[in-house]
């Protein structure tokens, strides 16, 4: 028997509560629409101060809200298992990556929380809205289990079409992240799916799946949970030529200090950034731009042009599934969010086969942390890091009948992190989370729902938010952060102040450091968070030919 039919009591529960919200002039249930973008940075879309032509993301936020604190858990694995459970990654049995880098941490610290796949007594968002009577799809990358019975199908969605692994060539077949030539890893349902040799391009076939899924439920009265995830603009640097065109030559007349200006006014006069607020220093092992030879200064423009168009083109695929959602009648009572996994990404794989042409089928390549840094800006350090570089994600909210006028446009203070999405959309369906799951007691939600943003209230955090990836740990408690890097000293901010985290207040304030000390010990003890047992720096993967 499947888990949707096991909560028949609780979907008569929601029946009523819906024929009760028709009755008081309430929206009904609404369709939810996730979408994830994969390694962008807070400040690359315009609007949060980004120069990259996005108007699609532009129009949902125009007629939603915006948020000035939204966090996800700095990295892919880990962010993706804390969204879809409403957990903290190590609760979800991912506490760090589930790819073979990992095996040697899983064998090491023999815990349950570092685990290759997602807990199987965590219930996903697909899986809970499932069972209260929602379609579900998804469509995009996965990356919380290569096995077959740990796939998207295998964890509550009706449909799916993905792609397995954490990165892939984006035109299908060609070199990969191992340096072999293949194929990516994808699944359509439970199937392997095997990309054309020619005519693939992985943004565009994650959009027409998320839009075929929406369309063939244009005559299904029930409403539907609908989770894209976009590889973009995650390594390597693959694009459309014509796209790449348009941004060629601009990046090389401006450069990566007055980028970085330029995005930090915008912040400011957006309300998104405290005015009062100083740019952060360019990080140590970026020169400054006058001194970056010709040859650095084309290929950072080069590379940067492939990253904006990688963006622009993921914007693109969302204006198709809003273009859906008019034409299926859906428009209006569909509850939108938009967020990333993580701060702008420092690696730079460098997989590329002799002589290809950057952003070519041949190429495989990032923009390093020259790009990074601009990604991640105004704030400190990026992806994988717990300062806010590496965890602060922009989060816009759209939904027509659910979001009161008077709020379009907003930007929103209050601190809002991924755990929150799950509570948020069981809020807005009316839907339980179980109390058992596979017979096995469920860990409680250990987020909050963002509903009260809806209506201009604030939120109702009482407790604070915690953060751990291979060492890099951090707490959240009100105005004060207390976060290190791996092996460092515990730093600590007052984020009303100095959200950039310049003036380290850890030994000014002790009595307040030793306090968020003793929280964060108390939370890692309690959800299996361990000391980091690796080196800081990953080991490439092996090249094969």
């Amino acid at each position: 028997m499947s888990n949707k039919h096991l909560f028949a009591a609780v979907i008569s529960g929601i029946a009523l509560l819906s024929s009760v919200a028709a009755s008081e002039g309430a929206p009904a249930r609404p369709n939810i629409v996730l979408i994830l973008a994969d390694d962008l940075g807070f400040s690359d879309i315009s609007p949060y101060g980004g120069e990259i032509r996005t108007p699609n993301l532009e129009k949902l936020a125009a007629k939603g809200v915006r948020f000035t604190e939204f966090y996800n858990a700095a990295r892919c694995c880990p962010s993706r298992a804390s969204l879809l459970t409403g957990l903290y990654q190590h609760q979800a049995h991912v506490g760090d990556m589930v790819d073979e880098y990992a095996r040697r941490v899983r064998e090491q610290l023999n815990s349950p929380a570092y685990s290759d796949r997602l807990n199987p007594h965590a219930p996903t968002i697909a899986e809970a809205l499932g069972a209260s009577g929602y379609r579900t799809f998804m469509s995009g990358k996965w990356h919380l289990g290569y096995r077959t019975n740990e796939w998207p199908a295998a964890r509550g969605f009706d449909r799916s079409f993905s792609v397995i692994e954490g990165a892939m060539n984006y035109y299908g077949f060609g070199i990969q992240h191992t340096g072999i030539i293949t194929n990516p890893p994808m699944a359509l349902d439970d199937k392997v799916f095997l990309p054309p040799r020619e005519g693939f391009f992985a943004t565009d076939a994650f959009t027409d799946h998320a839009v075929r899924f929406i369309e063939e439920e244009k005559k299904n009265s029930d409403p539907f949970f609908l989770y894209l995830a976009y590889t973009a603009p995650h390594w390597p640097l693959h694009a459309k030529p014509e796209t790449i065109a348009r941004y060629r030559g601009k990046y090389k007349k401006i450069g990566w200090d007055k980028l970085r200006e330029q995005r930090f006014s915008r912040l400011k006069k957006a309300g998104i950034i405290d005015g009062a607020m100083a740019l952060v220093p360019r990080p140590p092992n970026v020169v400054p731009w006058d001194e970056a030879t010709p040859e650095q200064q084309d290929k950072w423009d080069h590379e940067m042009a492939i990253y904006a168009a990688q963006t622009e083109e993921m914007d693109y695929g969302i204006g198709e599934v809003l273009k859906a959602l008019k034409k299926t009648g859906r428009d209006k009572n569909t509850l939108i969010l938009f967020m990333s996994d993580n701060g702008g990404a420092s690696e730079d794989p460098n997989r590329s086969l002799p002589g290809a042409v950057l952003g070519g089928r041949d190429s495989y390549e990032g923009y390093g942390m020259p790009g990074a840094h601009v990604s991640s800006s105004p704030f400190r350090k990026v992806k994988k890091y717990s300062h806010e570089g590496g965890i602060s994600s922009p989060l816009i909210m759209h939904w027509p009948v659910g979001i009161a006028k008077r709020q379009h446009g907003k930007v929103l203070t209050g601190q809002g992190h991924i755990i929150d999405v799950m509570p948020t959309f069981l809020e807005v369906a009316g839907a339980e989370f179980p109390k058992t799951w596979k017979s096995v007691s469920t860990t409680p939600l250990e987020g909050i729902s963002l509903s009260p943003a809806f209506s201009g209230k604030p939120l109702s955090r009482s407790t604070p938010l915690f953060w751990e990836h291979e060492g890099h740990r951090a707490i959240r408690d009100g105005k004060w952060k207390l976060v290190s890097s791996f092996n460092e000293p515990w730093e600590l901010y007052d984020m009303e102040a100095d959200r950039v985290e310049t003036k380290d207040l850890a030994k000014i304030i002790p009595q307040i450091t030793r306090d968020l000390t003793a929280k964060y010990e108390a939370w890692a003890d309690r959800v299996g968070a361990k000391p980091w047992p690796m080196p800081e720096k990953r080991p490439p993967p092996p090249q094969k030919k």
